[in-house]
């Protein structure tokens, strides 16, 4: 047979087959059904696990449950399915887990579960009795496993909305899902509303279910604006937060205890320690004296112990520190995508109860349907052997004068004597008036001789009477919705007396955190930067004292905050309480001084390498260090290798940010104008010196390009420029030189050469 070439659009088959591939895994892998609220993995683990064990029999090794879920249902990897088993079964994750553990399942810490040959596990009561008490109704409903070996579960009969109950959390290809847990108790009583009256307003809902529930506990931050927000439209974003008590710890002192933390923090316990540890290093909470964590000792989850006199208001401020630098408080995002009749959707809290109303009538009456033919057909069976109890001489009979069983079924159904041989005359009438139905033929061939004593002809109406009684139940269930809606409200009922718990999460509108910056002690101090490029806060008063040395010894020196120009083209802004608190590090047995959360050195003190804290490159040259709150100077001078000079208004470079582009990167030379500012002399590589009135030279913007300062020859450049009064001098190769001794020249001449 000749093989065919079918020719096939590259673009368009990849696209297809990337789109089957998406939809592969957002329904069968990542986002859970709205009807059960699994997803595929975690409903054949409950349907496996549920095959090997009962909440009342012993626990199985995780590693059979696994094995069976692998080979039978999800032949996908046994590490997905056992992190499947684990989250299933922790209690800080699921407020009723759905797996009852036995052995480590890790911690809230975020230690991780033991190999699965080590822990063993069982079906949970709360899922056995909510959701697979009823699934041998739903045997016919069952599809082909994988290879067609087996059969599985398409759904599992949840009898309440466990997609709200249990939350889900998956990533899809192009969407997600991230549905928070809910109270259960809250849960039943809002679905029962909406059972009730099926028109039901949002707002009616949520004044019984108030929002999620997390089993960590801990605070949500919410207003009920933003809940109605998320549960209209599926999506949203709530505030969480730790729940913190203020504990007296004896001898004056104080603790403050992070007793519930919040949902987000799970498995991150440590790293919240880490960043309180690293904020009271950087003196943001100067009076931590000791963190701990001491769950298992006190019942508090971590704990932050002060210093003895903190005042209540500075630890309200801790606190809020904690909440907004260290994830104590977190967003959470709700993002209520489900599976809905095959495909992705984002729903609403009246969405999912909608359809989980319409899956709960389909359970029901499948249920019932089965209970109904199961009780019509126990009622026909007890009705024939009461009948045939009456008649039992005959019976007898017609079994004694049968050959075979055939003759005999074919006499109690339809009255065929044909083949029977009768001891008494009348007996034949009677038999040919018989007009059993198979199922009671085949109950009184069956029947046993004891059940012809007076008590057990009692117990048979008995039974047949409860049979009745049952099928007229089920019968009007069937047929009366009204009478089915007070059955399924019944069993909710039930449910909610025996599982559901007191909320765990608070639900509080708490605003945004406000921290209180702290005071500042108004101390006068010198900002000193030496020649290496270490820069250190000194006293005011040491600054004064040793002017004539500083002056000497170092490079810049200014009495406020800096802001410092370099060659790479921008302006850094330096804080002094920045370089206090990084010297601070630096120096930890310097004597100490308070001021803005660290330390003022010494004048002999190293001081730190300005590279350390400001994100300078460290192959930049520092031009120019000027003090903004003391300048003199309207206007900056820059001058550039290549000859082109400006001066730039002060306030252009009034800024916020630490870094801004300041000029560009052939700048030279930059200085403050000011009284002592009148002339600028220039030097070239190639000899030419120039004077110009510091006047002449235009006022630009920042961005902008500068005027010619000097007529360069080709490869020429720029090397030294100087500032000063017409009497100033300045040294150039070891020699002093008067300004006067460069005549004055206009903006853009060429210069002189000159014999020094």
């Amino acid at each position: 047979m000749a093989e065919q070439i079918i020719n096939v659009d590259f673009e368009s088959e990849m696209g297809q087959s990337y789109v089957d591939y998406a939809m592969s895994v957002i329904t069968d892998r990542a986002l859970p059904d709205v009807r059960d609220g699994l997803k595929p993995v975690q409903r054949k683990i409950l349907y496996a696990i549920n095959q090997l064990t009962h909440s009342n029999t012993p626990h199985r090794k995780c590693a059979r449950i696994v094995g069976d879920t692998m080979g039978k249902y999800h032949p996908h990897g046994d590490s997905s399915i056992y992190e499947g088993l684990v989250n299933l079964a922790q209690d800080w994750k699921l407020i009723h887990p759905l797996i009852d553990s036995h052995g480590n399942f890790g911690s809230i810490d975020g230690d991780g579960a033991a190999a699965m040959r080590y822990t063993e596990a069982r079906i949970s009561e709360y899922a056995e009795e909510v959701c697979m008490k009823d699934l041998g109704y739903f045997k016919d409903q069952f599809v082909p496993n994988f290879d067609n070996t087996e059969m599985e579960p398409t759904i599992l009969p949840f009898q309440i909305p466990n997609i709200l109950v249990s939350g889900a959390k998956g990533i899809a290809v192009g969407m997600a899902t991230n549905i928070p847990t809910h109270n259960l108790g809250e849960i039943i009583d809002s679905f029962i509303l909406y059972m009730k009256n099926e028109k039901i307003s949002l707002d009616e809902l949520l004044t019984v279910m108030q929002g999620p529930d997390f089993a960590t506990g801990g605070i949500i931050n919410a207003s009920k604006d933003d809940l109605r927000e998320i549960y209209a439209t599926g999506k949203g974003r709530i505030k969480v937060r730790g729940k913190i008590e203020v504990k007296d710890i004896g001898y004056g002192r104080k603790s403050i205890c992070v007793t519930e933390i919040p949902h987000t923090m799970i498995g991150s316990t440590a790293d919240f320690l880490d960043k309180v540890a690293e904020l009271a290093r950087n003196r943001e909470l100067p009076a931590v004296v000791d963190i701990a964590d001491r769950g298992d000792k006190s019942g508090e989850c971590l704990c932050i112990d002060v210093k003895k006199g903190t005042s209540d208001e500075e630890i309200e401020n801790m606190i809020n520190i904690l909440y907004k630098k260290t994830g104590l408080e977190d967003t959470f995002g709700v993002n209520m995508n489900c599976i809905c009749d095959g495909e992705p959707v984002v729903m609403g809290l009246i969405d999912i109860y909608r359809e989980y109303y319409q899956f709960k009538k389909e359970i029901y009456e499948t249920k019932y349907r089965k209970l109904l033919e199961k009780q019509s057909e126990v009622r026909e069976i007890k009705e024939g052997l009461i009948e045939a109890v009456d008649m039992i001489d005959l019976i007898i009979e017609i079994i004694r004068g049968s050959k075979k069983k055939a003759d005999t079924k074919a006499c109690f159904m339809y009255g065929d004597t044909s083949n029977i041989k009768f001891q008494y005359k009348g007996s034949e009438a009677d038999a040919r008036q018989l007009h059993f139905t198979e199922r009671q033929a085949d109950a009184i061939l069956t029947m046993q001789l004891q059940q012809l004593i007076g008590l057990e002809i009692l117990n048979l109406k008995k039974e047949f009477e409860e049979a009745d009684k049952l099928v007229r139940q089920y019968t009007n269930l069937l047929e009366s919705p009204s009478a089915m809606k007070k059955k399924m409200i019944e069993d909710l009922m039930a449910i909610r007396k025996k599982f559901a718990v007191p909320r765990q999460s608070v639900i509080r509108n708490c605003g945004e955190v406000v921290i209180q910056k702290e005071k500042e002690t108004e101390t006068e101090v010198g900002v000193l930067l030496d020649r290496f490029y270490y820069i250190k806060v000194v006293d005011g008063g040491v600054y004064d004292k040793n002017i004539e040395q500083i002056t000497k010894d170092y490079r810049f020196a200014v009495k406020c905050q800096s802001r410092i120009f370099s060659d790479d083209g921008n302006m850094y802004t330096i804080k002094i309480p920045d370089i206090i608190r990084n010297q601070a590090k630096r120096n930890p047995s310097t004597k100490k001084k308070d001021f803005g959360g660290g330390v003022i050195g010494r004048l002999a003190d190293k001081g730190i390498q300005i590279f350390d804290f400001c994100n300078m490159e460290r192959n930049a040259n520092l031009l120019y260090m000027d003090c903004p709150e003391q300048s003199a100077s309207e206007t900056i001078l820059f001058v550039d290798k290549t000859g082109k000079a400006k001066q730039v208004p002060v306030s252009a470079f009034d800024t916020k940010n630490k870094c801004i582009s300041a000029c560009s990167t052939d700048t030279l030379f930059i200085t403050g104008t000011g009284e002592n500012c009148s002339d600028l002399v220039a030097k070239s590589h190639d000899g030419y010196f120039i004077r110009v009135s510091v006047s002449d030279i235009p006022m630009k913007g920042k961005g902008a390009a500068g005027n010619k300062l000097i007529k360069l020859q080709d490869g020429d450049y720029l090397e030294y420029v100087w500032t000063g009064n017409v009497q100033d001098s300045f040294e150039l190769d070891g020699k002093e030189i008067k300004f006067t001794r460069v005549k004055p020249s206009r903006m853009s001449a060429k210069g002189v050469k000159m014999r020094l």
